[in-house]
């Protein structure tokens, strides 16, 4: 299995972008959003090219297939965020996630990046799992949400710092 990671091609921008509408989905089918909030193609063709301009993109390979991506945004201080990081379904729990968290990491040593931050939606456990077993241990923000349409409220409640949320 040969896994790789390369910096965003032109030959790549519509499978990348593709992978985006994937991912932006898969979050709005995890907080339950009506089909109306879905991204299309072309919000994320949109997506991609601002991403380019503000950051870094780079794709996953798989035995030279593309099966995901990760986005990366330098800010002052020398700190980076990583932005989002997607694997296609069907490829993931195969430690390709893994892998091109080790590839970040060598990136941001490569960098001199002194912190990286990522945000995660508490329904996603998966990504959180990934993020703690590559050493994300610092709990920086806390985004709080209050829903004035009550359809959009979650049942699953979380305790954080001795605060009782719903888990969103």
């Amino acid at each position: 299995m040969n896994i790789y990671i390369k910096e965003i091609s032109n030959d790549l921008f519509l499978i990348t972008s593709k992978m985006i509408t994937d991912l932006m989905n898969y979050h709005r089918e995890l907080n339950n959003a009506p089909r109306e909030y879905w991204q299309t193609d072309e919000q994320s063709q949109e997506t991609l090219r601002y991403w380019i301009e503000e950051g870094i993109v780079y794709n996953i390979f798989l035995d030279n297939e593309p099966v995901g991506f990760f986005y990366i945004k330098f800010g002052g201080q020398d700190v980076a965020w990583l932005q989002d990081l997607f694997i296609i379904e069907q490829y993931r729990n195969k430690g390709i996630g893994k892998y091109a968290m080790q590839k970040l990491d060598e990136l941001m040593v490569e960098k001199k990046v002194v912190a990286l931050f990522v945000d995660v939606i508490p329904r996603n456990t998966g990504a959180i799992k990934l993020y703690s077993d590559f050493g994300f241990d610092h709990l920086n923000l806390i985004q709080l949400r209050k829903n004035y349409d009550k359809n959009l409220d979650k049942d699953e409640d979380i305790e954080i710092l001795g605060f009782n949320f719903k888990k969103y």
